[in-house]
């Protein structure tokens, strides 16, 4: 188990991409600490169902739309397990509406809970893992970065700002032995989607499927092996990169 001894934080952990990562970092030998507004449930069952030997799991709750708490909570949690050693900033939410169609106020939100939260728990664990000389952050991104997307603006912005925050993050703790990378997802089945998409979810499904070279849907378990893969030994020449798990979407 390569990272027996060593806690990953993930945040947006109960939803469907959160637990099939934080189960994988957890299967490698990691401590997880499942962070997210909700789902206490989610993470509970997880526990119950992890194989003797593995990572334990362990719900936080908090709202990253309140980036500073987060920021005060993800601190105390760090000195609380001598550093935190992976961060996975996954969590995400996506409204579909028009441009138009929103408030200032949700635009922050938006940007709050998918950029700037990441900018804050970055903060939070990077003075921990530069004393090790280790640490691993991964910021998923999107497969929409590659060509925008209609109604999703303030999404698909906010995943740009990620994206440029895993650059430059990259370029700068490197010295550090600190990689950065990011993981674009293409659409995978969650229940956020079905509840994003609602009475359109077949027709966007035909859609995905029709624009992707691969002719199958991925799982939450692509995802999960991505992220396992660029925080291993295997990938520890890799940093400043965003590995797009899309089925060949943006070859389209």
């Amino acid at each position: 188990m390569e990272h027996k001894g060593r806690t990953a934080l993930v945040t947006g952990a109960t939803g469907g991409l959160g637990v099939a990562e934080s189960k994988g970092l957890a299967l490698a030998g990691a401590n997880v600490l499942m962070l997210d507004v909700k789902g206490r449930e989610a993470a509970e069952a997880l526990a119950g169902e992890l194989p003797e030997g593995a990572g334990a799991v362990r719900f936080v709750g908090c709202d990253l739309a309140d980036p500073e708490a987060a920021q005060d909570l993800v601190r105390l949690l760090d000195a609380e397990v001598g550093g935190i050693d992976i961060l996975v900033n996954n969590a995400a939410i996506n409204p579909l509406k028009p441009v138009d169609g929103y408030d200032l106020a949700e635009w922050r939100k938006v940007q709050d809970v998918n950029a700037t939260s990441a900018v804050a728990l970055a903060q939070a664990v990077v003075p921990s893992m530069k004393k090790k000389g280790w640490g691993q952050i991964i910021q998923i991104c999107s497969v929409t970065l590659n060509g925008g997307w209609s109604d999703f603006t303030s999404y698909v912005s906010s995943k740009g700002t990620l994206l440029a925050l895993t650059r430059s993050l990259a370029r700068e703790l490197g010295q550090f032995g600190i990689r950065v990378n990011a993981v674009s997802p293409g659409a995978i089945p969650t229940a956020l989607e079905k509840e994003v998409w609602a009475d359109q979810l077949e027709t966007y499904v035909k859609f995905l499927v029709d624009h992707q070279a691969l002719k199958y849907r991925g799982s939450p378990e692509d995802i999960a092996e991505a992220i396992l893969f660029l925080v291993s030994d295997k990938a520890r020449f890799i940093t400043g990169q965003n590995l797009s798990v899309d089925g060949g979407w943006w070859m389209h």
